[in-house]
Parts: structure tokens; C-alpha cells; sequence
């Protein structure tokens, strides 16, 4: 959503703050589909069909990624230039929460104080905030 103002006046710091609000609660949405899909994905792959877990996690990541994407390029940050440009930043943003992800998943494992699907659902938690606050700042910021 972007705000409508009167005039040629520049946004107010509260109408600035409100929008990127409205942007992150946007973001989240997403986020929420797309980490609910994962830990959909990861548990069914594990749990059910005793897939090994990093496999399921990537198999996971993959799809999730594909929502993530379509979603924030579309709604949250409203198409932003390229969508080659933005899906390859957005790809080495996920990828770098993926590397964080799967550095967690496999610590927890070693761990052994979860059983794998719980350590997949503990790792795949904290995908979202690395993503958000790469993706406004870099990701999805439209070219100059």
C-alpha cells in the first residue's frame, strides 16, 4: 500500500511509519504461508515418510521459496523493477537463511535434544526476520 498524500509535500514520519508497517504485516502474511508450508513440507517428508532431514528440509525450502517470492514481488513490495534482478537478490537472501537454517537444523541434531522434526520446526523459525529485513533493504528495493 502506498500512502496518498496531498499536495507535493513528503510523507510524515507517522504516514512513512504506517506504510512500512502496512509493508511488514504484508511481509509476514507471506511469510506465514511460505513457513507453514516448509514446516508442513519438512515434517510430512520426515515424519511420514522417513525422508532424511536435510533432504526434506531443502525439498521444503524450495517450495516455500517459490511462495515467498510470488508473493512478496506481487503484493508485499508491489512488482519493484525486474523480476529477474529481484528474484536473484531474493534467492541469495534465502539461501543465506537457508545456510543459517540448515547450520541450526544440524546443530540441534547433534544435539539430540529434539527429535528431527522438532529441530526442523525450531530452524526453519527463524527464516522470516533475516528475510524481511534483507528483502526491504536490498532484495526488493527498486533500481535508482
Amino acid at each position: 500500500m502506498t500512502l496518498k498524500l496531498r499536495g507535493n509535500r513528503p510523507p510524515s514520519l507517522h504516514e512513512r511509519s504506517l506504510q512500512e508497517l502496512f509493508i511488514a504485516a504484508r511481509f509476514g502474511m507471506v511469510g506465514l504461508a511460505a513457513t507453514a508450508t516448509h514446516i508442513g513440507i519438512v515434517w510430512s517428508l520426515i515424519a511420514h515418510l522417513d525422508a532424511p532431514p536435510l533432504l526434506a528440509n531443502l525439498a521444503a525450502f524450495l517450495l516455500a521459496f517459490s511462495i515467498s517470492f510470488t508473493g512478496n514481488y506481487l503484493w508485499t513490495f508491489s512488482a519493484p523493477g525486474s523480476p529477474g534482478r529481484a528474484v536473484l537478490r531474493f534467492f541469495l537472501i534465502a539461501a543465506a537463511a537457508f545456510a543459517a537454517n540448515n547450520i541450526l537444523l544440524l546443530a540441534l541434531l547433534s544435539s539430540g535434544l529434539l527429535s528431527p522434526p522438532r529441530a526442523a520446526v525450531v530452524s526453519a523459525a527463524i527464516v522470516p526476520g533475516i528475510s524481511f529485513i534483507a528483502s526491504r533493504l536490498w532484495g526488493f528495493k527498486p533500481p535508482r
